[in-house]
């Protein structure tokens, strides 16, 4: 099964400038360059969602499998949500990694290279805008036979000081996934929680199931990430 539920982010961005001015994706600078760490820093998470439809197949590690490991695998990808009630049509995503420590029946990692994506409605963000968010989001959590689940309370900052904190529940399986060549580790998951915004901070939004990476509809999928394959390199 392919996962290529939304189309793949424009391969070229717009001018940033420094002040951090959103990346817009319909335009393109004359000499074709990419001017500015933030824009360069979006291009690889389009590389690395790009990567994502190279998967053809994922089937779960199984109980078994993963009881019988015992090394840390790392685990790279990216992820997606949506607050539709706070961000209407907009969407927040990065890049992912992830420290499966197998002996320890725990997991950590980070989502970085974060950014609001405008107009990203259900995961199909084919034009517009995206604006950089400062900030990093940790989580850690714990490995039960080939399940995992995590919790993190972090906040992401866009560049008009808007602060977005996240209380937020990781849940996913981990899979052999292969993109037709290569055969690895992987995990998918989805997140459950809620956001206060600044701007008014006496709001709790619910986090909204709709995110999916997947193309087979059976389940949302808020993150994916793999040894090698889900890293665009």
């Amino acid at each position: 099964m392919k996962l290529s539920t939304f189309a793949s982010l424009a391969a070229t961005t717009a001018l940033l400038s420094a002040c951090g001015a959103p990346v817009d994706e319909d335009a393109e600078t004359s000499s074709g360059s990419i001017p500015g760490s933030s824009q360069a820093d979006y291009e690889t998470y389009n590389d690395a969602r790009d990567s994502i439809d190279d998967i053809t197949s994922q089937v779960a590690l199984g109980t078994a499998a993963a009881e019988a490991r015992s090394d840390t695998v790392e685990l790279t990808g990216i992820y997606g949500i949506d607050v539709d009630d706070l961000l209407s049509t907009d969407a927040i995503l990065g890049e992912m990694s992830m420290t499966a420590d197998f002996g320890n029946d725990e997991i950590s990692g980070e989502m970085t290279n974060n950014f609001i994506a405008f107009d990203d409605a259900n995961g199909a963000h084919t034009a517009g805008t995206v604006s950089p968010l400062s900030g990093t989001l940790t989580y850690a959590g714990t490995i039960t036979g080939d399940g995992l689940e995590a919790h993190f309370e972090d906040t992401l900052t866009t560049a008009d000081g808007v602060v977005y904190s996240l209380y937020v529940d990781m849940t996913g399986t981990f899979y052999t996934i292969s993109d037709g060549t290569v055969t690895e580790l992987g995990a998918i998951g989805n997140f459950e929680g809620n956001v206060i915004s600044s701007e008014n901070s006496t709001d709790i939004y619910d986090l909204t199931d709709t995110y999916d990476f997947d193309s087979d509809g059976t389940a949302d999928t808020g993150f994916i990430v793999c040894e090698t394959i889900c890293s665009g390199n």
